[in-house]
């Protein structure tokens, strides 16, 4: 009788645990005459194909909900045509759609009429076509969590002794700036035989060492290190851009002329090496899989026009007591996510940037406060939320994580 309440706990500590996963891609690359997506210096459209882009799936079934997450390789990515049809034709309550950020991808020809681009309308039917694939092959799956670390890139604003930003798009001399999150998120999801399923790999870093002289579609830097990672572990690897707003690789822009693609090769196989490290060295302890997901969507201003506004929808995301994300559709500064993962109770927080949940806008750049006043590209012009915007968005999401985890009381304390 005495050990019936632990054989309790485990019983319901393992159905906790207990989730399916499973994968799917489809290539999306565009045809030529397209144009790319990312620099306003670009000339031409898309004259061929250097290495293919994917769209990838990977989706999640406990306690009887679904989740999905898709990752496109392209600057951009938001479909609430396929987040609906998701929802309401394959019974998956919650899709979260994620661009790499390439700048070597193809954008529609008309970004107000992109639910008529045939290239684009063809993209939402595979992915739906990639998730309906995925369901019938779900399997018992196990999640494991944890970080590495590798400096691929600089912080592009750079402050003068009167406060003020300049823009320092290239460092291909390596030199120290701040702040830059030197951290890899490792999520990395496996079968009952221990099989790779899925490697989620988190970083804050633009996906830009390819430059507009480039007239061929590619995955850039991320694409590399998807391969690599796949090459050696199996299964499917997925890149999630972190808070990189302002982050740039070193090799920012890298001629042609000068052995891009090698450089983009370099960068990807580089962090792929930081992430086999991590792999190898450090215990890996499957989570507790608790899944929760919360949306909420803000009204906040457009700051350049206080009639207009900016509908940003926050995903906030519990996988286990101890693993968190908050996700955004927008270019958040990386001192955002150091801050949430500074505040967060979660022993591993992490930020998905670029991340569409299927309601609200595109919110563009977020700035610190602080950054706001120091102006420069993102933090003052080319951005439109409102100051105070991404400070708002980590709070709400601490808060929700200390609610989830019962350390937010509902009564007064006691004196």
């Amino acid at each position: 009788m005495m050990n019936t309440p632990a054989i309790l706990f485990l019983s319901a500590l393992m159905r906790a645990a207990s989730f399916e996963a499973a994968t799917a891609s489809a290539e999306i690359t565009g045809p030529p005459g397209y144009p790319m997506g990312g620099y306003g210096a670009r000339k031409g459209t898309a004259t061929g194909t250097h290495d293919p882009l994917f769209a990838k799936v990977l989706l999640i079934r406990s306690n009887e909900k679904q989740f999905a997450i898709v990752t496109y390789d392209l600057v951009l990515a938001q479909s609430a045509r396929v987040a609906r049809e998701a929802r309401e034709k394959l019974g998956i309550q919650t899709t979260l759609q994620i661009a790499t950020h390439t700048h070597s991808g193809p954008v529609p020809k008309d970004w107000q009429k992109m639910d008529q681009d045939p290239w684009w309308r063809s993209v939402e039917d595979k992915v739906l076509g990639a998730l309906k694939e995925a369901q019938g092959r779900y399997q018992r799956a196990s999640l494991t969590v944890m970080e590495g670390s590798v400096y691929l890139g600089h912080n592009r604003r750079k402050i003068g002794e009167n406060g003020l930003a300049t823009m320092f798009w290239r460092n291909a001399g390596r030199l120290p700036t701040a702040p830059v999150d030197p951290r890899i998120g490792i999520l990395r999801f496996t079968d009952a035989s221990g099989k790779q399923l899925a490697l989620l790999v988190n970083y804050a870093c633009h996906a830009v060492v390819l430059g507009p002289d480039n007239l061929e579609y590619s995955a850039d830097w991320p694409g590399y290190m998807d391969r690599e990672l796949e090459r050696q572990l199996g299964g499917m690897a997925f890149f999630i851009p972190g808070a990189g707003g302002d982050i740039n690789p070193y090799d920012d822009k890298q001629p042609l002329t000068q052995d891009a693609f090698g450089v983009a090769r370099k960068t990807g196989e580089t962090i792929a090496e930081a992430v086999m490290k991590a792999l190898k060295t450090r215990k890996a302890v499957p989570e507790d899989f608790d899944l929760r997901i919360s949306q909420e969507t803000i009204d906040f201003k457009d700051r350049f026009k206080p009639a207009g506004r900016v509908p940003a929808q926050a995903t906030r995301i519990l996988f286990s007591k101890d693993v968190g994300v908050l996700a955004l559709p927008a270019e958040p500064f990386v001192r955002h996510q150091i801050n949430l993962r500074d505040q967060s109770p979660l022993r591993h927080t992490f930020l998905f940037g670029y991340a569409y949940g299927g309601e609200g806008a595109w919110a563009g750049y977020i700035p610190t406060i602080e950054e706001a006043q120091q102006g420069g590209y993102g933090a003052g012009y080319a951005t439109r939320i409102e100051v105070g915007a991404g400070e708002r968005l980590i709070d709400r999401a601490v808060i929700w994580f200390y609610e989830r985890l019962g350390r937010l009381r509902d009564v007064p304390d006691r004196p």
